[in-house]
């Protein structure tokens, strides 16, 4: 049995819905199945993201909803944490909050809430929000999981996706782990990979992907084994199978380490 953690699960939206303007999304994912195991995998650990797969102006999304889900299983579920520069009034305030309520890290998703993740520097705009976010997960040894690459949502601002952006980010914050989700999907995978080649602080996420798919479009993935998180980015397709998803994955990299290790070690300090 290959034992699975997925860090990249939108369970909560499945429970308690989406805002409206969200559910042409939600409608392409009908029929996904919340399986944990199979005869080959079992996903001991399912880390919930609070976005919502649109545009939102609210603070922290569902990040809410994602706690009353680890309240059903807290064995199972554990959540990021998610606030917004530019919609958040008091962004660390709120942080603190979710802090208490015992995050892994903290979700940043700059295609849905319009802003560059580097726009912190007064060359980009000077945000001092977005400075304090990061701060704050410095101090508190979260590490910091950013959307890049394109997305479908509704309201989504594409330019925000470069992880190119995260440039800046690695070099200002080197103690500052940061993930980059979906790994520049589905045009920007070569300058994921770069990044987190280089800098000892930057990590692969691969959720939304095709398995089948991954080491095409990644195929010097294995050279940095130790520096890729698994994730299925569930729900994303119409009767997407959790635990299938991952058995795909796992028949793709046949690593334990990709599929378990490195997120225990990097989100639990396993």
């Amino acid at each position: 049995m290959i034992r699975v953690v997925d860090v990249h699960v939108h369970y909560a939206i499945m429970k308690f819905g989406t805002p409206d303007h969200c559910r042409r999304l939600a409608e392409m994912a009908k029929g996904a199945r919340f399986n944990v195991r199979n005869e080959v995998v079992e996903i001991e650990k399912v880390i919930l993201v609070p976005s919502f797969p649109c545009h939102s102006d609210k603070c922290g999304d569902a990040f809410y909803d994602n706690v009353k889900v680890i309240k059903e299983n807290p064995d199972l579920f554990a959540t990021w944490g998610e606030v917004d520069p530019n919609y958040c009034t008091d962004p660390v305030k709120e942080l603190e909050k979710q802090y208490e309520l015992g995050i892994v890290g903290i979700k940043l998703h700059p295609v849905h809430k319009w802003f560059k993740p580097n726009a912190y520097r007064e060359e980009e705009g000077g945000n001092k929000k977005l400075l304090r976010i990061y701060e704050f997960a410095e101090d508190h040894g979260l590490p910091v999981l950013v959307h890049t690459g394109t997305s479908v949502g509704e309201g989504a601002r594409n330019k925000y996706g470069d992880p190119m952006l995260l440039d800046d980010v690695l070099k200002d914050f080197p103690k500052l782990t940061i993930i980059i989700a979906h790994a520049g999907r589905p045009i920007w995978y070569q300058t994921a990979f770069y990044l987190a080649r280089m800098f000892t602080n930057a990590y692969l996420e691969i959720s939304s992907i095709p398995p089948k798919h991954l080491l095409n479009v990644l195929p010097r993935l294995m050279e940095i084994e130790d520096k890729v998180i698994y994730g299925s980015d569930f729900p994303s397709y119409a009767g997407q199978d959790l635990a299938g998803y991952a058995e795909e994955a796992y028949n793709a990299t046949k690593s334990e380490r990709i599929m378990r290790d490195n997120a225990l070690r990097l989100l639990f300090k396993g």
